[in-house]
C-alpha cells in the first residue's frame, strides 16, 4: 500500500495512541444549538436513517471501533464493517468487537468493497485530515448503493477566544519535527459548509448540516491536556513541546475566573447527504 507522508504520520500517531479520538470525544456533550447530544459520536448516529431493515454499514476511519460498538449495539442487526490505516487503532477495533465488524486496513482512496455494496457510510472526524478529498468523494459515491447515505462528522473553526489565541500565539511553528515539519493536514474545504458542498456537488445531493458546539469550563491543566493530544502538539520535537506547554500554562492562568477554570468552544461540521435514486 502506497501511503503519503501525512497518511503515514496519520497511521504512527494512532499507533501509538490507539482510542485516542474515542477518550477525546465520547463523554463531551455537544449542542445543535436546541438539541443536546452526549457526544458528537451520539449527534452523528441520530442524523443516520432509521431502518427496520438489516443495512451494510461502513465507518471509515473507524480508529478503535467506537462508533462501530454503537452502532452495533442498534435494535437491527446491521452488517457493520471498518476501515482505517493504523494497525493499533484496529487491533483495539477488533479486541472491542470481536465478531461484531469486519475490519480492514485501507486508504479512503481505494476502499475494498465492491461498487453499490455499501447503504450507509459513517465517518468521525476524519474527512477533514484526508489527502486527495476529491478521490475520497468519489470512492465513497462508488462504494454507496443508489439512495445511500453519507453521515460524517469534521471540525470546524471555534469562535474566537482567548484561550485559543494565547494558543495559536505561542505555537512554535518552526520547532516541528524535521520529518514533519511543514506538513498540512487534509483538505480545508472539508472544514466549512461551502467548501463541503463543493466536494460532494458530484454524485451526491439532499445534504443537509447541523453545526455542533461543545462549551466546557476547564483548568488550564484540563485545557492543556486536550491541547496535548491534537496532532499540532505531537507534530513538535519534546524540547518545543516542553517549552511551548510551559508557556501556554502561564498564558492561561491570568485568563482564569474565580473558580480557576476558563471557557473554551469547540465547533464542528455535522453533514449527510444521499446518492441520487
Amino acid at each position: 500500500m502506497n501511503i503519503t507522508r501525512t497518511e503515514r504520520y496519520l497511521a504512527s500517531h494512532h499507533d501509538k495512541n490507539p482510542g485516542v479520538t474515542a477518550r477525546s470525544f465520547a463523554a463531551r456533550p455537544v449542542t445543535n444549538g436546541t438539541v443536546s447530544f452526549t457526544s458528537t459520536y451520539a449527534a452523528l448516529l441520530a442524523a443516520l436513517p432509521k431502518s427496520d431493515v438489516p443495512l451494510t454499514m461502513l465507518d471509515l476511519a473507524c480508529g478503535d471501533g467506537h462508533l462501530l460498538g454503537l452502532l452495533a449495539e442498534m435494535p437491527t442487526a446491521h452488517t457493520l464493517i471498518g476501515v482505517d490505516l493504523s494497525r493499533g487503532e484496529l487491533d483495539a477495533a477488533r479486541a472491542r468487537l470481536g465478531q461484531r465488524a469486519t475490519l480492514c486496513r485501507a486508504k479512503a482512496q481505494h476502499l475494498p468493497l465492491a461498487a453499490g455494496s455499501v447503504d450507509v457510510v459513517t465517518c468521525h472526524l476524519a474527512l477533514m485530515l484526508m489527502d486527495e478529498a476529491d478521490a475520497v468523494c468519489a470512492e465513497l459515491r462508488r462504494v454507496l448503493r443508489p439512495g445511500g447515505t453519507l453521515a460524517g462528522v469534521v471540525g470546524a473553526r471555534p469562535p474566537p477566544s482567548l484561550a485559543l489565541d494565547a494558543l495559536m500565539q505561542l505555537y512554535p511553528a518552526d520547532s516541528q519535527r524535521t520529518e514533519f515539519a511543514g506538513m498540512r493536514l487534509g483538505d480545508q474545504r472539508f472544514r466549512s459548509q461551502n467548501g463541503i458542498s463543493d466536494l460532494l456537488a458530484a454524485g451526491f445531493d439532499v445534504l443537509q448540516f447541523e453545526t455542533l458546539t461543545s462549551t466546557r469550563e476547564c483548568t488550564p491543566a484540563q485545557l492543556w491536556a486536550w491541547f496535548g493530544d491534537m496532532y499540532d502538539t505531537d507534530l513538535l520535537t519534546p524540547a518545543a513541546l516542553a517549552r511551548f506547554r510551559y508557556n501556554d500554562l502561564n498564558a492561561l492562568q491570568p485568563l482564569c475566573g474565580p473558580a480557576g477554570t476558563v471557557t473554551y468552544t469547540d465547533r464542528y461540521q455535522l453533514f449527510t447527504t444521499k446518492v441520487p435514486e
